[in-house]
């Protein structure tokens, strides 16, 4: 049985700001080298990357799945490139495929919670009819523009590495929080069990760590993607977010999407 825990709340929007460009400063990247651990995403076998099993649920906005995201993924893709560069030692750093890369809008379920309170309950197949009858009453947004988030520089996560972004219209960063509130909220999937379990953190994870560093690599880690962040403060980065989708996966490396599965308007 879980223990009952009070939801975390979500950022305001200029905390929420102001925690972003923190994140990424080389003050904090130093600070969070030093506690990095391994995610256990992949395994290397000593010439290539085998992902591991992590099955879940999520409503996703995927990069690939807006048009004017097409100039963002090679920037995305080069920047990975780069981070990986840092550390020379293969079997380290676990680039995830670009096809992967996502913002989370609203986590349901993965790993021990999908087997409790999906699998065990023989709910998994149903959940996708369930997400999709609870936001059909959504109201649709009155804004013409979609969402759309700055992105940064990269930051370290416990287990990973992900590029942070920013809403430099409040609106937008209020209609994420909007649709997540209402999310965790419907009676349908609370009965689930479902919660939310974090705040709303803006960013696209581009690798997991999968060894154990030494403290000189950490070092380096952290003063390399300071360097990075330096040059990527100087641009305008912008992933659009016109939707969430309700995406399925196996692993953290392939987010996948059924005919039948549920898309809601950002």
């Amino acid at each position: 049985m879980e223990t009952l825990q009070t939801e975390p709340r979500e950022l305001e929007y200029q905390a929420y700001q102001k925690r972003q460009y923190a994140e990424v400063s080389s003050e904090a990247l130093h600070f969070r080298a030093a506690k990095l651990s391994k995610g256990g995403r992949a395994r290397w076998d000593g010439t290539g990357w085998s992902p591991l099993p992590y099955p879940g649920y999520a409503m996703q906005a995927m990069l690939e799945s807006s048009p004017n995201n097409a100039a963002l993924l090679p920037e995305l893709v080069y920047l990975q490139y780069e981070i990986i560069s840092i550390l020379d030692r293969p079997g380290t750093l676990y680039p995830l495929p670009a096809a992967s890369f996502h913002q989370t809008v609203a986590n349901t379920f993965s790993a021990d919670r999908l087997q409790r309170h999906l699998i065990d309950k023989d709910k998994f197949e149903a959940f996708p009819e369930m997400v999709k009858n609870a936001i059909s009453s959504f109201p649709a947004t009155s804004e013409d523009q979609p969402v759309k988030m700055r992105l940064i520089g990269a930051s370290l996560f416990r287990t990973a590495i992900g590029v942070l972004g920013v809403f430099e219209n409040s609106k937008h960063f209020e209609r994420i929080i909007a649709f997540r509130d209402q999310f965790y909220r419907q009676p349908e999937l609370s009965a689930l069990g479902l919660r939310r379990t974090r705040p709303f953190i803006g960013h696209v994870t581009l690798a997991y760590l999968e060894a154990d560093l030494e403290e000189s690599e950490q070092t380096l880690l952290a003063e390399g993607i300071a360097k990075l962040n330096t040059r990527l403060g100087k641009r305008s980065l912008v992933m659009e977010m016109p939707q969430a989708e309700l995406r399925r996966y196996d692993t953290l490396s392939a987010f996948i999407s059924e005919p039948h599965y549920p898309t809601a308007t950002l």
